[in-house]
């Protein structure tokens, strides 16, 4: 009944406010096929085995994270993952998932509990989310925690300063759940990508096997 009523009440608001791609204009999309397809490459791609599925230089990508990350707009979530799917497509990293999909798990870079409890949700793990489904893994959410609240990478410009504002900050619960596993780490946007290789470190650290950072945006 509570489903119902929920699909009823978006069914309504998409009629009182329809929904548009952000992009060309097209109905009752956020973010359409064809321009998902248009975004230009990434700078970041396969370099220390981390991928981004475009260009955060693009105007559009740069609108579309900030309605997500910082406005609440989560139906952005949905295809963010379809650009990080195909991204891992073109790298042909799917064949190493095929092999042994049981031995994969997606992780989302975890927010602090702080920054959690800020912004209500944690922005790449619903991209996480659709990316399990679409790539039929499962996503543990609760391996991976951050136990120290650090000012934001983005506020800090220096790569030195942005690997040391991250020391410490990540530890991993349960260990024996990633052990030899393949880990895919989850994010938004890489900057310079200090954030996953640390998180990348202590997964590894933590007995992970292969680990590979992807996000929306780099």
């Amino acid at each position: 009944m509570a489903e119902k009523l929920i699909h009823i009440f978006k069914e309504l608001l998409n009629l009182v406010c329809p929904q548009k791609c952000i992009d060309c204009g097209a109905p009752n999309v956020i973010l359409c096929d064809k321009c998902l397809d248009s975004f230009p490459p990434p700078p970041f791609f396969g370099k220390q085995g981390i991928f981004a599925a475009t260009s955060y230089d693009d105007e559009i990508v740069r609108k579309a994270i900030r309605l997500f990350k910082y406005r609440g707009v989560k139906t952005l979530a949905a295809p963010l993952a379809e650009l990080i799917h195909r991204s891992l497509d073109k790298a042909r990293l799917f064949s190493i998932f095929e092999r042994s999909r049981a031995s994969v798990v997606i992780i989302p870079i975890p927010l602090s509990p702080k920054k959690l409890r800020q912004r209500g949700y944690n922005q790449s793990e619903l991209i996480g989310h659709f990316l399990s489904d679409r790539l039929s893994v499962r996503m543990k959410a609760d391996i991976l925690i951050k136990i120290k609240d650090t000012p934001s990478q983005v506020e800090i410009k220096d790569r030195k300063e942005r690997l040391k504002n991250l020391q410490g900050a990540f530890a991993v619960k349960n260990p024996e759940e990633i052990k030899d596993k393949i880990v895919i780490l989850v994010d938004d946007i890489i900057t310079t990508g200090a954030t996953l290789n640390e998180a990348k470190k202590v997964l590894k650290q933590a007995g992970a096997g292969k680990v590979f950072g992807v996000a929306a945006a780099g």
